[in-house]
């Protein structure tokens, strides 16, 4: 049984939509990212699952029944916020039973709960202290204590781990996926960090401009992104993208962006459409390299503009012909900011329309 199904929702705020035909399922026991962009919408789809905000138009399934009609109270939901919402003038303990106690649930069941939250998450020894008394990562952990002891069928997180440094942030992203696993319990979680997405995500649904723009494992994102945009925005540094016109020449695809051409392998009986048009050519950075290498590569000059070193890598910005080119590479790159040097290019991604077109791989 799907533990979420989304059918069709759409969101408008006056004359403005925001929220353009959304569909989307949640397995039960699955971990679901909405990722993307602030504005994209995915906040918004959020409180519209939770009943905090009414859809338009479609319809919310909660573990096999509509809940359009129920108030968040009702849906056998738990909601965790970017800001840890706790009670300041309540301990750890009261903060854990609060939603209990409003439910009206016996006090041997509060107390048995808090204990085995406690220990899922290791915060028995904070118990009796209070927020103020606790440090960031302990509060996130109270937040998220506070809506597991309910046993809910369906977790929602809003950006939970935002307010965190990112040492916490990494270490948070660990204990979050171990809990998932603990639980089994379905989850639907909004960011906006494709390095949470990809670590934390079974599957991951892509927004911008309130619309779902593609959905999938993450290995699928990264490596088959269904359009310009998703391929531009998972991976770091994004993906170099060269926008022109392109044509079909014997077995390749000459793409000319400004006064850059480049001609990859290509077969025609994959090409949906004319011989000719404009397209987008994309190449990751990790996918540009400097040393000779063997056959299937592109090769361009261009010249350095900036070498940023990150200790295990390094990523280097160059000009080629007017165009911008970023590849990821090893530190140990003996050339300098105004060289001129050759980069190598292969596994290249090609879409037309908008669409993901498939090349041969190298």
């Amino acid at each position: 049984m799907a533990g979420l199904v989304l059918r069709h929702i759409e969101k408008t705020f006056g004359r403005t939509r925001v929220l353009h035909d959304v569909s989307l399922e949640a397995g039960d026991g699955e971990f679901v990212v909405l990722l993307g962009p602030s504005g994209c919408g995915k906040s918004t789809l959020l409180r519209i699952i939770a009943g905090l905000e009414p859809q338009t138009r479609g319809s919310v399934n909660i573990g096999g029944r509509c809940v359009d009609a129920l108030p968040p109270s009702d849906r056998d939901i738990a909601m965790v916020f970017q800001h840890y919402a706790l009670y300041p003038h309540l301990t750890v303990r009261e903060n854990l039973a609060f939603g209990l106690k409003m439910r009206g649930k016996p006090k041997p069941i509060i107390e048995e709960r808090i204990v085995e939250t406690a220990a899922l998450l290791e915060i028995h020894d904070l118990l009796d202290r209070k927020p103020k008394e606790l440090s960031g990562g302990q509060q996130q952990r109270v937040a998220m204590g506070r809506a597991i002891v309910r046993k809910p069928q369906l977790f929602l997180f809003d950006e939970p781990l935002s307010n965190l440094d990112a040492r916490l942030r990494a270490s948070m992203r660990v204990e979050l996926k171990k809990l998932h696993r603990r639980l089994g319990t379905s989850m639907v979680y909004v960011t906006h960090d494709q390095a949470e997405a990809m670590t934390l995500g079974d599957t991951i649904a892509v927004m911008n401009h309130g619309r779902i723009q593609q959905i999938g494992r993450p290995d699928q994102i990264y490596h088959e992104p269904g359009n310009p945009f998703v391929a531009g925005f998972i991976g770091n540094p994004p993906m170099n993208l060269f926008e022109g016109s392109y044509r079909l020449h014997q077995r390749d695809l000459e793409l000319r962006a400004g006064d850059l051409t480049l001609r990859v392998p290509f077969q025609a009986h994959d090409l949906v459409g004319a011989d000719s048009g404009t397209a987008t050519l994309g190449i990751r950075p990790e996918d540009v390299i400097f040393a000779p290498p063997g056959s299937g590569h592109v090769a361009v000059i261009g010249t350095i503009d900036l070498i940023e070193s990150l200790g295990g890598d390094a990523v280097v910005y160059l000009s080629v012909k007017g165009q911008p080119l970023v590849a990821r590479t090893s530190p140990a790159l003996r050339q300098h900011a105004g060289d001129s040097v050759t980069a190598y290019m292969k596994n290249f991604h090609l879409f037309i329309n908008e669409n993901r077109v498939p090349l041969p791989s190298s």
